[in-house]
């Protein structure tokens, strides 16, 4: 009981420590990583320090977007009180092939370079199995990941996640009573039935007007201290290194990367970079697995699986041990589905043939800005993470040991 709440109070410390803004090129995120870097050289250990390039691409996408639905939305009220409804039909089709290309775009935002290139940087600690040690042999490798940037929107009360579930739904709800309403007036039935889809029609557009302009003016801001995102993941993995050297923990066959990346919060840059720069290496292992720790508050959840044109899947299998071991341990552990999985630092490892499981917020859209602070925080909650992770760990070294043994 004593060691469970000195693991507590570290790793609650070590968030803490890490609560202030850590925008992408600010000195906050400077600060971040000369903290995590001096923590690791104060153990002893010798961690890697990866430059990598970044652009603020998403911001391009989200204003061109906000600006071209607010064009789209005033023109097809427009076209729809002057009863042009062919025009009104053939632009909303147009719409729904431009949304489509928008999200496979987000889907692969790291191969669109747009505007003024940054810098930042990956911190990686690396601890080789013994076979590996002993034989050069790389049969396992389990990446461990959080990131270590934050941010903040400088319009209050309307976050992120909530602006663009808002979007979609309203965008989409509009854009189906438009195409009714056209169909209906090209049909030319009965005026009255073609007059009240008019207003309905008209009404929603009009909202989705409001809303793109508001989405227009929520603007990236460096006020969110993010401690649960994602102070609280990087103190975990922190404890988690400490751990496994204070115990003197050698796995047999799994190579562990512990990954603090950076410029997640804006398209997942961090974990795009780190993936691009190992893919060799990463290649010549049996089996790849991705811990990621998205957020972490007062209550513990596991991404079930995400939506809209991401390609690749949370792994079932890794999900089931998290459920295992939280069942064992007598911790409450939810699957919760994801929005949008562009920004999530898993992304890019969405497209590979890896076991991912990922860490999050059982709310996590009440997250951002002011509300990102150190009350969120369950000292047990990330005690429970930690625990999770460092038995999830240990149980893939032993399986892949099972697998070679039996001749898989």
């Amino acid at each position: 009981m004593k060691s469970f709440e000195s693991a507590a109070i570290k790793i609650y410390e070590i968030t803490k420590e890490l609560s202030f803004p850590r925008m992408m090129g600010s000195k906050g995120e400077k600060d971040a990583q000369i903290y995590i870097f001096s923590k690791l050289r104060k153990r002893g250990f010798d961690p890697k320090v990866k430059d990598f390039n970044y652009y603020h691409t998403l911001v391009f996408i989200e204003k061109g977007v906000s600006i071209f639905s607010l064009i789209f939305f005033s023109t097809q009220i427009l076209l729809i009180l002057l009863n042009v409804f062919i025009i009104s039909l053939i632009f909303s089709i147009l719409f729904l092939i431009l949304a489509t290309f928008v999200f496979i775009i987000l889907n692969n935002i790291n191969g669109f370079k747009f505007g003024k290139q940054f810098s930042s940087k990956n911190i990686i600690y690396e601890k080789n199995s013994i076979k590996h040690k002993e034989f050069n042999a790389k049969m396992g490798l389990i990446i461990v990941n959080a990131n270590y940037d934050s941010v903040g929107r400088k319009i209050r009360g309307f976050d992120h996640s909530n602006l663009q579930k808002t979007l979609i739904i309203i965008t989409g709800f509009s854009i189906i009573l438009t195409l009714f309403t056209s169909f209906i007036g090209i049909l030319k039935l009965h005026p009255n039935f073609i007059h009240i889809f008019r207003i309905f029609a008209i009404i929603g557009l009009s909202v989705s007007i409001i809303t793109s302009i508001i989405f227009f003016f929520n603007n990236f801001d460096n006020s969110s201290k993010g401690v649960v995102d994602n102070a609280s993941g990087c103190a975990v993995l922190l404890h988690l290194i400490e751990r496994m050297d204070e115990g003197n923990i050698n796995l047999n066959w799994m190579d562990l990367q512990f990954l603090f990346s950076g410029a997640k919060t804006i398209g997942a840059w961090g974990t795009n970079s780190y993936l691009n720069d190992n893919l060799e290496n990463i290649a010549k292992y049996k089996d790849v697995y991705l811990i990621n720790i998205d957020k972490i508050s007062s209550e513990i959840a596991i991404i079930q699986n995400c939506r809209f044109f991401v390609k690749g899947n949370i792994s079932t299998s890794l999900n089931k041990y998290i459920k295992h071991f939280a069942f064992r341990g007598g911790i409450q552990v939810e699957k919760i589905r994801s929005k949008l999985c562009y920004d999530k630092d898993f992304s890019p490892f969405l497209r590979k043939n890896f076991g991912i499981c990922s860490f999050t917020a059982k709310n996590k859209d009440q997250f951002y800005g002011l509300q990102n602070n150190i009350e969120k925080i369950n000292q047990k909650a990330l005690t429970d993470v930690s625990e999770l992770i460092y038995n999830l760990i240990l149980s893939l070294d032993l399986r892949i040991g099972d697998k070679i043994e039996s001749g898989e």
